[in-house]
Parts: C-alpha cells; structure tokens; sequence
C-alpha cells in the first residue's frame, strides 16, 4: 500500500499551474517514486472531502467568501497543521473531481469529513464551469486567468448529527441522495464515508 501526499490539482504535470508542487502527486508517481510496475497496481483509492478546500493561491471556483464557508472552516478545523493559515472552503467541486478521478485511475472513493456539513440547511454540488460564458464539463488546459463561474446543483440538508451512524442503511435519506447523486455524476463509487474523525467512525457503502 502506497500513501500520497497532497491534492491531485497541485500535481506538476496536470494541476492547475503554476500554483503547483515540484512533484507528481497523482497515483503515477508510485509508479516513478517508487519504482512500482504499473501493472501491479490493481485498486486506486480516491480520498476526498464532502466539500473542497486549497490552501494557498490558485483557482478555486466553488470557494465561498460568506458565513457558510467560514462556518465550513470553523466546524471542519480547516486550519494549516504547521502555519495555522486558514484554508479556503467551497462546494464540492466534480468537475474537478472527475478529472481527478481520470488522471489517478481511482476505482473507489473514501469520503471523508460529511458530518462537518451536518447543521446545514442547503448544499450544492459543482457539476460544471461557465468558462468565459460558455458551459464546459471538463476542467480547462489552463485556469489561471479565465473567468470561471460554477454551475451548481442544489440539495437540502439532513440536518442530522451523523458522528454515531455505524452503518449505510442507518444514513440520512437526504444525506444517501447527495451520495448517490456524486456516484451518478463520477461513475465511481463513493465506498467509505468517513463520519468523524475516530477510526470506527467510518461507513461503508
């Protein structure tokens, strides 16, 4: 089992240049960083939060500069580890995720943090990009310097302390429905969904 580090926008080949690392952060970098055939690779295993966040510069389209988005950092402690800087908070972004997805060979997804979004009456779901006036469901050569405005997908809120759920069928049905709708859209399964950050406080779908 090999563990990477950092988000697959940040990769220096395929993120969103330049606000990019100095290395390969997709699944292929095992491959390169380890010496690791690609053949013997047999499941990818996505991690991504129930919203998105990106510290530092950068295009970020569905980040939110209001009272959700810092109720988002409070509750979900989206502070650097080392620095302490405020990470910047939005929606869940699938066009981004998508292409993710494609470029990491991911088989299955861990999500994590949902129970962050608990208290919230609404949620929405990025499920393209209005890029210069026109609608793209894909993620453009080069984001810096285009106006890019999400296209978003609403849904109610569960409402719901979901922290002591120890099992799929125990979720809330509105919960169930924004889960199944990102299954829909990436057609990869979302299979673990992290409900706390205990280590028995994982689901499985």
């Amino acid at each position: 089992m090999a563990e990477g580090a950092q988000g697959s926008m940040l990769d220096v080949d395929f993120g969103t240049f330049p606000f990019v690392t100095s290395s390969n952060t997709i699944s292929a970098g095992v491959c390169t960083g380890l010496g690791i055939a690609p053949q013997k690779i047999k499941e990818v295993f996505g991690v991504s939060k129930a919203y998105c966040t990106r510290v530092g510069s950068g295009p970020f389209p569905t980040e939110l500069h209001d009272a959700t988005g810092e109720l988002i950092r409070k509750i979900g402690s989206e502070f650097g580890s080392t620095t302490g800087r405020p990470r910047r908070c939005g929606w869940i972004d699938l066009v981004s995720l998508q292409f993710a997805c494609m470029i990491n060979g991911v088989t299955q997804i861990i999500m994590t943090k949902t129970d962050i979004l608990d208290s919230l009456p609404e949620l929405k779901v990025c499920t393209a990009f209005n890029v210069d006036g026109k609608e793209e469901n894909c993620v453009p050569f080069q984001m810096h310097g285009l106006n890019i405005e999400p296209v978003y997908k609403s849904f109610e809120g569960w409402q719901t302390d979901i922290t002591a759920i120890d099992n799929y069928a125990g979720l809330p049905t509105k919960m169930k429905e924004y889960i199944n709708y990102i299954n829909t859209h990436l057609k990869v399964p979302v299979k673990y969904i992290s409900n706390g950050p205990g280590r028995d406080q994982i689901v499985v779908a």
